[in-house]
């Protein structure tokens, strides 16, 4: 009897123990060891709400904020604006550090602006590139794909997770310093994607490179070859393609210690001279959060404001 319930025991441990091993397993991870595939099931209500989703271009987890507005439901339809964030930033910068969410509120309230979404897509330092794994090779794949993760995921999990106009005419994308660079050479790119664009504070660098790491910073990183650098210039992409049916905005501070009104100022000229829709304001300030966020009902103005043409 003593044996037969040491074995009825033994027996009941070894199936806890395959349990307890499932669960584990389970747990966070498949049976080949990779990491299961989170994504946070966003909220139909209004306000700011940080989630997380599966990007196919990154291969990843990525965060993004999203702000609802008052009001939002299910019977109506809104534009969206994907405002990003500068380099060594955040996507949740965009709330608390420039209170984008108080002043979108406080311009919908009095009627000034459209109601509207507002994405702010994680995108760490990447300037929003897809990298190259081997610049002498055209052909090589492999490295960080930024952009399509912007143009693409970004813009479908949106349009799929929220109650979005779907269509260029009602799609914007704005953002400050690298994320103004992003921005411009994002919709320069994809003017089948976007209507609208702001670029404030841009990160337009000339053929000075002594504030961003000399020849071996930041132009390697951007610019590695000639050929790239036609390919993922603003500038360059303004001069070479028809922009006409993109309306573009454009600001800097006067006292920009990385001079980017230079650039800023080299673009209006040239999309002006094109006849493309631009306005550039320079305007009093620095590189820095007081002077965008000084600024920030006149940007949600230009991308949503109630006498914009549609």
């Amino acid at each position: 009897m003593k044996g037969s319930r040491s074995s009825r025991l033994y027996l009941l441990l070894i199936i806890l123990c395959i349990m307890l091993a499932g669960c584990s397993r389970n747990s966070g991870e498949d049976s080949e060891g990779a990491p299961d595939k989170v994504e946070t099931a966003p909220q139909q209500s209004p306000g700011v709400q940080n989630l997380i989703f599966y990007s196919e271009a990154l291969d990843r987890e990525m965060r993004l904020s999203a702000y609802l507005p008052a009001g939002y439901k299910a019977s109506q339809r809104y534009p969206v604006l994907y405002f990003i964030h500068g380099y060594g930033s955040k996507e949740t910068d965009m709330w608390g550090g420039l209170e984008l969410q108080q002043n979108a509120d406080r311009l919908i309230e009095n009627g000034q602006i459209e109601p509207l979404i507002i994405v702010a897509p994680q995108m760490d330092n990447s300037y929003g590139l897809n990298a190259i794994a081997n610049p002498g090779d055209p052909t090589a794949l492999g490295g960080e794909r930024y952009e399509d993760y912007l143009v693409k995921d970004v813009v479908k999990y949106t349009d799929t997770h929220f109650n979005t106009l779907a269509e260029r005419g009602s799609r914007y994308i704005g953002g400050i310093s690298m994320g103004g660079f992003i921005s411009l050479h994002s919709a320069f790119l994809h003017r089948d994607v976007y209507s609208r664009v702001g670029g404030h504070s841009p990160a337009l660098f000339l053929d000075d490179w002594s504030l961003a790491g000399g020849e071996n910073g930041l132009v390697q990183f951007l610019y590695p070859t000639e050929a790239l650098r036609q390919e993922r210039d603003p500038l360059l992409l303004a001069q070479n393609r028809d922009l006409s049916n993109l309306s573009i905005y454009l600001d800097c501070g006067a006292e920009d210690s990385y001079r980017f009104y230079e650039g800023t100022e080299r673009l209006y000229t040239l999309l002006k001279g094109k006849g493309v829709p631009v306005e550039y304001h320079l305007r009093a300030g620095q590189h820095d959060g007081d002077y965008w966020k000084s600024h920030m009902d006149e940007y949600l103005k230009f991308y949503a404001g109630r006498t914009k043409e549609s």
